[in-house]
């Protein structure tokens, strides 16, 4: 490999770099649009309902095309992983929101 070929990324002739897993890519996808939707939708309506319904509704299958993806990661030796971890973590977080900002509407509405 020369010089130039390993400063550009580029592999030596004959040797291919694994590709990256589609779902992985599908996953990250699926929790930017959540995540920019729940934003958009955060700062027009101002209320509790954008969380729960919409495009927001992503970040579900998100969850699992990350989970596939990073198992079919390990079973093909592709790559990749790094994003179906991205995608996990937000969507996790996403979900612990929604969780705990549901919980506090209920009990702030029932009072």
């Amino acid at each position: 490999m020369t010089a130039h070929a390993s400063l550009t990324g580029e592999s030596a002739a004959g040797v291919s770099q694994p590709k990256v897993n589609t779902l992985s890519i599908v996953s990250i996808v699926l929790v930017v649009v959540a995540v920019t939707s729940l934003a958009v939708t955060d700062t027009v309506l101002r209320s509790w309902a954008p969380m729960f319904s919409g495009i927001t509704v992503l970040a579900v299958p998100a969850v699992g095309a990350g989970h596939v993806a990073l198992l079919q990661i390990k079973m093909r030796c592709e790559r990749g992983a790094f994003l179906a971890f991205i995608a996990l973590g937000i969507c996790y977080l996403f979900a612990a929101y929604e969780l705990f900002s549901g919980v506090f509407a209920g009990i702030v509405l029932a009072v």
